[in-house]
């Protein structure tokens, strides 16, 4: 995409002419982007709810990030497979069954790329995305 901005504001968004797949057509995602990015409702700060509470709160990024990590990093300790039977033998599978990945279709394919790896780094074997469901 390609997009005007002026004086820190965004002005347009178009598909990109000389991009060698679309050749500047846009899917409907696409085109919705200007609307989402320009949409007052747009959260630009991540929130967090406690739970009983009947608001949301605006965090940083980095308390969000590291909350996050805390309880990807607690569930998957307390849910590790190291080994399971095979036959009469116990084989090594070292994963977790407590967390999947689901994609986006708006991710590239770099992004795709990146996701898969971090979910097999953390021993997710349940990856999924969007656009097959």
């Amino acid at each position: 995409m390609i997009a005007t901005v002026r004086e820190g504001k965004l002005i347009t968004m178009e598909g990109d002419f000389d991009h060698i797949v679309n050749r500047g057509s846009l899917c409907v995602k696409g085109i919705s982007m200007f609307a989402t990015h320009t949409s007052p409702q747009r959260l630009t700060a991540p929130r967090y709810r406690a739970p009983g509470s009947d608001h949301w709160e605006e965090v940083s990024w980095k308390d969000a990030a590291e909350r996050v990590a805390r309880k990807i990093k607690k569930i998957r300790d307390e849910t590790w497979v190291a080994t399971e039977m095979l036959g009469d033998r116990e084989v090594p599978v070292n994963r977790t069954d407590a967390i999947a990945f689901l994609g986006g279709a708006q991710n590239t394919n770099e992004e795709c790329y990146l996701f898969q790896k971090a979910a097999r780094l953390l021993g997710m074997p349940f990856v999924e995305h969007q656009a097959r469901l």
